[in-house]
Order: structure tokens, then C-alpha cells, then sequence
């Protein structure tokens, strides 16, 4: 869905692995500036696109790609590049059908404001009053109900789906969508007062999808291809498996060598489950160009169209920022020009739309890999620079804000709309992200990542230097309190100590865990070698050792499991639970044994270090277990 999650977007085992291991790569020099987005050529003929995009393929190990290069009038290129299949050695073509993952959602999303237009939805009516059966708990339901439109602009306030409600391994893949919600309904519970900030939720697509439902008597697979699919020529693309688009599927595939993905349902099928082809997705991305018009064709209304390229209903947007994400239709700044579009992601598969209205162009990117974002977006800037041919793209012109109103905005801005509450503790680590001022100029920059300048486009809105419009801007919320928001960021300004030493702790704490393995790697051997005669309490170098090796064997377990296999009740999910009760057991004992010690006759390094990772094992898993990854159970809905 887009990037299926955390379970696609943002991996959640690699999540795991990035707090157990970044105190390592910080301190060992392996943790330096991030990996800049590698130049690209500027293409100036389909060949030369067609080679370029090849040596990117080549470069990052995926198999094939589908492109369509439109404008209002024209497709100007649609065809592949590479291989659909490896095992079949079968190549890309304008016909090859990806799944596009969260791309779904603009579908979604355009067919209920045709269903506005046709005056048979209000988008701003209240979830509960047209379908009260789906199970929301919404503690702000007074003051802020959930509407129709917070799940479209993912301003609900509700979690990301879990990972038993991602793939279906279980039941019939065309199970209910209103049995899918009541039985994963724990997403639904809102977090904050919904219509204030953004966090993405593939729940509540689903819901949207319910909504088409129940409204037209019919599946919304039926509503959606009757009204958007079949009147814009996109005949073969469904989110159903059919006998049209399935002998025309690319193969996915994952990992450096490309490994192929079976085809697994998921649950949500509103939020990811459409397959098309490049060839029809160019209509879809004509149409949005021509204001909801495919030639003779009216999809939507000009005011449709508008409506889902910005936001509405953000604090951020009620507050004059007019880029972010509308319905399923964010703004891309990432360009030279900005850009409205989608991207998706679901296993074995990445993709994007994208096109520019004022420049009358655009673009489709499909490939048949989920391992590689960067071929998703080193393509995507091909295909634009090319379509853009050397353009002057203008900015957005500078204000002049003096050093005293800069000052204004300085501080430390905890994030506080995590997309997934599982990962939310990644996010308080993390996330966080400090504006200060220097020479009369406004940058903000994240723990370990690069200071990045604000450029002044309004009194309180910013731009980055590379970005032709606005994409962030400071306000405050419904309490008063200043806040920095940004397409994904939404973040309350507060004292940074205690963040600051929150932060120092817990990598002094992986880092001083991360200590027992090497000093294994001299004992152990030494031990076997029969070198340590005489040495007893070997307990307090062992059950330190075991503690963080459980942790580790956790998130390992983690990392290689399939996606699909990580919502169900199996050898894999149990071990991951196992192992997580292991480590605080073995924390806890260790910490009991290192303790003990100071009554035994133990050497002192060893008596040290024992107690020194036994209080660090403690306290990773208190702080783990504080935020209900201890005993994690991923099967549960």
C-alpha cells in the first residue's frame, strides 16, 4: 500500500535492526552522512532514456521497468525496459501489468468525489453517521468526529495497519471489507483529535472503500471499474485477479539478486490492490492532466480534480500551507518543478505517477522490484528531466525575515503523529528535529542527519533550497503550543535535554550491550582451548551475552522472515516472541548475577563489564518493554 507500510515503505525488521545496531555504526564510522541520490543523465532522446534507465537497473538490481511519458494530448512513449520475469526471460512491455500498490488509494479516492458530485456522499459527513458499524473509538467524536475526508487525507488519527491485517495467508481473498475491519479494528483506536495532523493509515482507505460499498449495493472493485477503469480504456487493469490482467503480470522479485515474491492477497484491498499496466495508468495520468477528461470522456469535474491535489483539513494547511497530501495526491517537491502525484509499494513491486499541470506533462514508473527505492526515484528524475528538457523551473521568490522573527522559530520540535504506534519509539528517539539560526539564516537538521536551510517564502512558511515551493511552515496548535509541520512531520516545540539524554542513554546502552560480543570472541575461544582452568562464574559472562544475542536473534528473525508470514501464528512470530521475553529474563538474571558477584571472588574487569551490560540489558529492555515490544505478538489483530 504505499510501501504496503512499514511492511513495504519502511521494513519494520530493518527499523529493529537500526536501533539495536546504530550506536555501532555511529561510533565505528559506519553511521557517516546518508547516501546522496546518485547523479543521473540527462536524457535527450527514448533511446538514450531507454539506456539510461537500463544502467540504472543493472546498477541497483532490478529486473524490469514499465514507463509512460505523457502530455495532455499525447502518450509521447509508453513501453518497458528489462525483464518481467527473469525465469521466463520475459521482457517489459507498454501491456505488462504491475501490481501498483498504494497508487490504489487515487482511485479510491476519485471515485468518491464523482459520488460527491453525483450527490450521493457528503465528504465532510461524519464516518459514524453513515456507518457506524465500522469500529472506530474516537475519545474526540464531540469536537472532532472522523469524516469522510480525514480518512482520505489521512487525518483520522489512526494507526497504520498491523501486521496481521497486511497480507491475507488465511481467508478467501475476496473477504468482506466490513469483516476485514471489524476484525482487525484496533488501528481505528484515534490517537489525537482527528482533522489536526497528518499520519498515513491504510485502514482508512479501507474504510473509504467500505463506503463505496455500502452506498452503491456493490463491490467497490465494480463501482471503480465501472465508473473510472472501463470509461478511461483501462480494460485489463483491476484490483481483482482476473483472467485479463493475470497472464499479463510481471513477476516480483526482491533482494540483490532479484529472488522472485509469490503473489500474496492482502486484506485492504482499496489501499494496494490494483494492477496496471503502463500503457493504461498514462490514461489515468491524462485524464488528471485534462482537469478529469480523457477526450470525449468526463471522468470527474474540473473542481474534483482541484480538490485532490492539496489539503483541507490539516492544522498545517488551515494555516496557509498549500502543498502536503490532498486526497491520495500529494505534492512532490523533490524536482525542479513541483509535481502532484502517488507512489506505491507492495511486495516484489514499487511504482509512481507523477505529472506537473502547469507544464501539461507526466509520467508513469512501475517496477517489478521492492528492493530498491532508489531505481523508483532515480527513474522518476530521468523521465521528468526529459520531459522537462532544460525548462527554467522557477522558485518560489525569498522573503526577507529579520534575525529576531527567525528567532521565533528556533528550538527542538518532537515529532508527535507517528504513522505506525508500534515504531513509535523509533520516532521519539529519532525524529525530533532542531531549528536554529546562523548568519541570518533558518536551517533545521534531524539527530544524525544533515543540516538542511529554510528559505523564507512567507512570514511563517519555508522552503528548502532545492524546492520550488513552500513545505513547511510554523504555527501553533489548538493549545497554543508552537509547532514546525511539514508534509509528514508534525512536531511540538519542547525542552531538548531530556530527548537529548533519552538519546545519549539508550546508544550508550547498545553500544556497551554491543561490547559483549567481542569480549566473547576472546573467552569463548579460550575456554574451548582449555586456557581458562580454574576460571569459575562463568555465568557472568555468559548470561549477559545470551541476553543480547536473544535481542539480536529477535530482529534477525525479524529481517529474514517474508512479510506475508509475519501476521500469523507461526514458528517465526513465536520465536520472535520467545526471544523477546528471553531477553528481559536474561536481563534480569544477569543483572541478579552481577550483583551477586561483589560477594564472590571474580576477576574485577569481569565483575565490571558483567554489570555494566547486564544494567544496559535492563534498561533497553525496560525502555522496549514500556513500548509493548517485549512479548511481541504480531499475530494478534
Amino acid at each position: 500500500m504505499e510501501r504496503m507500510s512499514k511492511l513495504m515503505k519502511r521494513r519494520f525488521p530493518a527499523a529493529f535492526l537500526l536501533f539495536v545496531f546504530l550506536a555501532i555504526a555511529i561510533f565505528s564510522g559506519c553511521g557517516g552522512a546518508p547516501i546522496g541520490p546518485a547523479e543521473t543523465p540527462h536524457p535527450k532522446t527514448i533511446e538514450e532514456l531507454q539506456h539510461a534507465v537500463q544502467s540504472i537497473l543493472t546498477r541497483e538490481h532490478v529486473p524490469g521497468a514499465g514507463i509512460a511519458l505523457v502530455d495532455k494530448d499525447h502518450i509521447v512513449w509508453s513501453g518497458g525496459v528489462g525483464k518481467a520475469d527473469l525465469a521466463a526471460n520475459k521482457e517489459v512491455t507498454a501491456d505488462t501489468t504491475f501490481r501498483v500498490g498504494s497508487i490504489s488509494k487515487s482511485f479510491v479516492a476519485l471515485a468518491l468525489l464523482k459520488m460527491q458530485e453525483d450527490g450521493r456522499i457528503d465528504l465532510n459527513a461524519k464516518l459514524a453517521d453513515l456507518a457506524s458499524e465500522i469500529p472506530v473509538h474516537n475519545p474526540w467524536e464531540a469536537t472532532n468526529p472522523v469524516r469522510v475526508v480525514n480518512l482520505l487525507e489521512h487525518t483520522a488519527g489512526f494507526d497504520d495497519m498491523h501486521p496481521s491485517g497486511a497480507y491475507n495467508v488465511i481467508d478467501k481473498p475476496d473477504i468482506a471489507l466490513l469483516d476485514v475491519l471489524q476484525k482487525f479494528s484496533s488501528p481505528f483506536n484515534v490517537r489525537w483529535a482527528p482533522g489536526t495532523k497528518f499520519s498515513y493509515s491504510n485502514p482508512g482507505y479501507g474504510a473509504a472503500g467500505y463506503l463505496i460499498e455500502k452506498i452503491n449495493h456493490q463491490p467497490f472493485e465494480e463501482y471503480i471499474r465501472s465508473v473510472i477503469l472501463v470509461p478511461l480504456g483501462m480494460i485489463n487493469s483491476d484490483f481483482r485477479l482476473t483472467n485479463l490482467n493475470q497472464p499479463l503480470l510481471a513477476q516480483g522479485h526482491d533482494g540483490d539478486s532479484p529472488k522472485p515474491v509469490p503473489y500474496v492477497s492482502i486484506y485492504l484491498r482499496p489501499a494496494g490492490d490494483l494492477k496496471s499496466s503502463p500503457a493504461e495508468m498514462a490514461h489515468f495520468v491524462q485524464m488528471l492532466l485534462n482537469r478529469g477528461k480523457l477526450g470525449d470522456v468526463e471522468i470527474a469535474r474540473p473542481e474534483s480534480i482541484d480538490r485532490m491535489e492539496y489539503p483541507q483539513t490539516t492544522l498545517a494547511a488551515r494555516a496557509g500551507l498549500k502543498n502536503g497530501y490532498g486526497l491520495a495526491n500529494y505534492t512532490d517537491l523533490d524536482g525542479p518543478v513541483a509535481a502532484h502525484g502517488h507512489n506505491g509499494g507492495i511486495d516484489g513491486f514499487l511504482s509512481q505517477y507523477g505529472y506537473m499541470p502547469e507544464q501539461g506533462f507526466g509520467f508513469v514508473v512501475l517496477i517489478n522490484s521492492s528492493n530498491s527505492p532508489r531505481a523508483l526515484r532515480d527513474i522518476s528524475k530521468l523521465v521528468r528531466n526529459y520531459l522537462q528538457d532544460d525548462q527554467p523551473a522557477p522558485k518560489q521568490p525569498p522573503v526577507n525575515l529579520s534575525a529576531g522573527e527567525l528567532a521565533k522559530f528556533t528550538g527542538y520540535y518532537e515529532k508527535t503523529n507517528p504513522r505506525d504506534q508500534m515504531f513509535a519509539f523509533l520516532d521519539c528517539l529519532l525524529a525530533g528535529r532542531k531549528v536554529f539560526a546562523v548568519g541570518g539564516a533558518l536551517f533545521e537538521k534531524e539527530w544524525f542527519g544533515k543540516a538542511k536551510a529554510l528559505v523564507p517564502v512567507a512570514s511563517n512558511q519555508f522552503r528548502l533550497e532545492d524546492q520550488a515551493e513552500a513545505n513547511g511552515i510554523f504555527l501553533t496548535d489548538e493549545s497554543g503550543k508552537p509547532m514546525f509541520a511539514s508534509f509528514q512531520f508534525y512536531g511540538i516545540q519542547t525542552d531538548p535535554i531530556w530527548p537529548a539524554v533519552r538519546l545519549c542513554l539508550v546508544l550508550g546502552a547498545l553500544v556497551v550491550m554491543a561490547t559483549s560480543i567481542p569480549f566473547a570472541l576472546v573467552w569463548i575461544p579460550r575456554k574451548l582451548l582449555r586456557k581458562m582452568k580454574g576460571v569459575g562464574h562463568l555465568s557472568l559472562r555468559y548470561v549477559p551475552l545470551l541476553a543480547v544475542l536473544s535481542l539480536l536473534a529477535a530482529f534477525l528473525i525479524l529481517n529474514e522472515a517474508p512479510d506475508w508470514l509475519l501476521g500469523t501464528y507461526n514458528i517465526i512470530t513465536v520465536g520472535i516472541w520467545m526471544f523477546t521475553w528471553a531477553f528481559l529474563g536474561l536481563s534480569v538474571w544477569a543483572l541478579w548475577l552481577s550483583l551477586r558477584s561483589f560477594k564472590l571472588v571474580v576477576n574485577s574487569g569481569v565483575r565490571i563489564h558483567s554489570l555494566l551490560v547486564s544494567i544496559a540489558c535492563c534498561g533497553i529492555a525496560g525502555y522496549l518493554a514500556y513500548w509493548h515490544i517485549i512479548g511481541l505478538h504480531l499475530w494478534a489483530p
